[in-house]
């Protein structure tokens, strides 16, 4: 039987796990209830009040303030989103913020999409009530990083460049000094930006909810009107990115909230690594090569001479004599209508891509043990899992959104495993690492194995009903000599049986490879 509250005395449902602003956001829309210190892609903190709602028991009665955005709505309330004590509430709320804040809103670069400046225009501010006193408006901006700055005469103190940092991307490198008035935003051990460790994927600039953090591009700037939906090329992940354009030139990259892959939040190759599109050395023009010199030719040009020596090729030496190579920094439509174009239109099968070089024997060995050579696991069901095994893979390096996840995924205290020869930033964080000598993967897995069917782990009723040759391998397995497999991999085995034992009795555990098992000649 479903649940009801009251949202201005209306009767709502209420869904599993909402909390107030949550719930009133789904039933009265996405402005329903203000708020400073909240982003979509943050876990509910409660630092501004702005988001405060009057709550009773009964219908119109004795009422009490609660900061919606992280107390959770109950079966029977009565939420008051707009209750004159609420619009008081707020409006004092801003004035006050409003006393240590800079009024240049026309020369700012946020005018128009400052959030500070829409939630004051929502409550109804003309006038700041209160007497000039102490501020903080003298601070001096940071512009000594290639793409981040701040100016913190402009923070609210909201916490969420704070938080960005630690949610998202798990760098910890801002923080919140001083107490009272005194509070402020610092880097690192309170440096420059330049000089504090910044990976410059710009979560907290897209989360600064005014100019207190932003960056060289001025990618949060109204003027940037032309907004262009589109993927990034740097790694296999699939970032959603918006792009902004003005007069053809890209004026800076936000990641959209809304996109399921990466929920607002990208790294510094997608974020800013742009500028080479404008690059001298760019090629602007298809080249066609006439007397053993390139020329710039039309793109109609270019087309009707590749269509003319297709088809050349296809009617002097057949179908077969043409071949294509498609790229893993295409979207799948775009390599799908490569292969399409060579088999039907072309008339062959000679179609290939470099996932099939690199990671040819992933395909192979996944199609033998699971029937298809594609994964098995989104990568949104890190948050679903108890356990992550992560071999051959520097992620937060090579896919460094996803990285970021699988170290959020460490820093929660659920069991990790990364089996690497270096210690990388996931190794760093590991519940296990297992620190092998290069190229002696094999070894430490089938020391794992081992472990798992020795200490009485495995599934046998899963093997029974869904495996071949399960005795046979169980035979080969046995007739290895752990000694020399700890000799040949220089790992303990005491470690490899700990990180065995937590995998294998993980309710639900994931395994992650990169290039580090597939390009191994085992």
């Amino acid at each position: 039987m479903s649940k009801i509250a009251y949202l201005n005395n209306k009767p709502h449902e209420i869904e599993a796990g909402e909390t107030m602003i949550s719930f009133a956001r789904r039933a009265l829309g996405s402005d329903s209830i203000p708020t400073l210190c909240d982003a979509p892609n943050l876990e509910p903190f409660g630092s501004c009040r702005v988001c405060s709602v009057d709550v009773a028991l009964e219908k119109d009665g004795p009422a009490k303030t609660f900061a919606s955005c992280h107390t959770p709505v109950a079966e029977g309330q009565y939420i008051y989103t707009d209750s004159k004590n609420v619009q008081r509430l707020r409006k004092n709320i801003i004035e006050l913020v409003l006393t240590d804040h800079p009024l240049d809103c026309l020369t700012c670069e946020v005018n128009g999409n400052c959030e500070l400046q829409t939630v004051a225009a929502r409550v109804g501010i003309n006038s700041v009530r209160y007497p000039e006193g102490e501020t903080h408006l003298d601070r001096e901006k940071d512009l000594s990083h290639p793409y981040m700055t701040s100016d913190f005469s402009k923070c609210i103190n909201c916490y969420r460049c704070v938080r960005a940092c630690d949610e998202v991307q798990g760098e910890f490198v801002l923080s919140m000094a001083g107490r009272g008035f005194d509070s402020h935003i610092i880097k690192g051990l309170d440096q420059s930006f330049e000089d504090s460790p910044c990976v410059s994927c710009g979560a907290c600039s897209q989360a600064c909810p005014t100019a207190a953090i932003s960056d060289v591009f001025q990618s949060k700037s109204i003027a940037n009107t032309q907004k262009t939906r589109t993927v990034c090329t740097y790694c296999g992940v699939g970032c959603n990115l918006e792009v902004a354009t003005s007069g053809g030139d890209i004026k800076g990259i936000q990641a959209p909230f809304d996109a399921e892959v990466n929920q607002g939040h990208t790294c510094l190759k997608g974020r800013f690594a742009f500028k080479f599109y404008k690059h001298d050395d760019r090629i602007r023009s298809p080249l066609i090569k006439r007397d053993g010199v390139f020329e710039e030719a039309t793109w109609d040009e270019a087309y009707d001479y590749i269509a003319s020596r297709f088809r050349g090729y296809q009617k002097e030496f057949g179908p077969d004599s043409l071949a294509g190579i498609s790229s893993a920094r295409c979207t799948n439509e775009e390599n799908y209508l490569m292969q399409k174009f060579f088999r039907t239109i072309v008339g062959t099968n000679n179609i290939d891509g470099c996932a099939r070089v690199c990671h040819s024997p992933t395909a192979l060995g996944m199609q033998r043990v699971f029937g298809t050579g594609a994964a098995t696991n989104s990568i949104d069901d890190i948050k679903d899992t108890d356990a992550i095994l992560v071999i051959g893979a520097n992620a937060t390096e090579a896919h460094p959104v996803t990285g970021a996840k699988l170290k959020q995924f460490e820093m929660s205290g659920r069991t990790s495993i990364v089996i690497d020869p270096r210690r990388t930033e996931l190794a760093r964080y590991a519940t296990h690492h297992l620190q092998l000598r290069p190229g002696t993967n094999v070894a430490v897995l089938n020391m794992m194995m081992y472990y798992i069917i020795k200490e009485g782990f495995a599934d046998q009723s899963f093997i029974d009903d869904r495996t071949e040759g399960y005795e046979d391998f169980c035979d080969a397995l046995f007739k290895l000599d752990i000694d020399e497999m700890e000799s040949i991999s220089g790992v303990d085995r005491e470690l490899v049986k700990s990180a065995a034992v937590a995998y294998a009795t993980a309710p639900n555990a994931m395994s992650f490879h990169g290039l580090g098992v597939p390009e191994h000649s085992q």
